[in-house]
């Protein structure tokens, strides 16, 4: 049975975001809707209804700023996208860090996905086929998180230079693989030890395969 949804006022929506936020504020929430950042629900009387979703996307917007110092601008194109554009150049995803599980709090639909990238349903498909996507059971109420949303924008714009998901599917074994042995190194470290040891590795993986991409690519042997 589908829970039924909770609403809250500006000013309810504030405290709520006060406890982790101390210098939010009703006009700060209002420039964020002016922004495109949020899309509050209207009740018949014109007031506006903010949902658990709001929240958790205003926390995602506010933590953006706050951790990872991303302007605005950024901010709204990883969450709507920009497929129109075709400007590769200004797309840049929020700081990643692998020693942290993926952001679940902000939650999509398949439909809304597909809405927000532009991608076509088949190519969504595809990816779910060849497991760059997670397969979800919408039925039963599993959604889409904002790694996943992230992972379309990528491919959307792949898509532009004729790159399709059946193409990416060395990308995802090379990540399994390198997923496996980072986690053999691990092996007897854990708390602050085990996070370090992900993000060196990980940075180094980075490194070195863009080098090496720069060699094959210049055919420097």
């Amino acid at each position: 049975m589908k829970s039924i949804s909770s609403y809250y006022s500006i000013g309810k929506l504030v405290k709520l975001l006060q406890i982790d936020y101390p210098d939010i504020s009703i006009s700060k929430v209002r420039f964020l809707e002016t922004k495109g950042l949020i899309e509050p629900e209207r009740s018949s009387s014109g007031y506006r209804k903010y949902s658990d979703k709001d929240l958790n996307q205003i926390r995602w917007v506010l933590n953006l700023q706050r951790d990872h110092f991303l302007p605005l601008k950024v901010i709204k194109e990883r969450l709507i996208g920009d497929s129109g554009s075709g400007d590769v150049e200004v797309f840049q995803l929020p700081q990643l860090d692998p020693s942290v599980p993926p952001d679940e709090t902000l939650e999509f639909s398949k439909s809304e996905i597909l809405k927000r990238t532009g991608l076509s349903e088949e190519i969504f498909n595809d990816l779910e086929s060849y497991g760059i996507l997670p397969r979800r059971n919408q039925v039963v109420g599993e959604m889409y998180n904002a790694d996943d949303l992230f992972i379309v924008q990528i491919v959307a714009k792949y898509s532009v230079y004729g790159i399709e998901p059946r193409h990416l599917r060395q990308i995802k074994r090379g990540a399994d693989a390198e997923a496996l042995l980072i986690d053999q190194r691990l092996t007897g470290l854990q708390g602050k030890k085990a996070t370090k040891a992900v993000r060196e590795l990980s940075r180094l993986s980075s490194e070195l395969k863009t080098l090496l991409l720069r060699r094959a690519l210049h055919g420097n042997e």
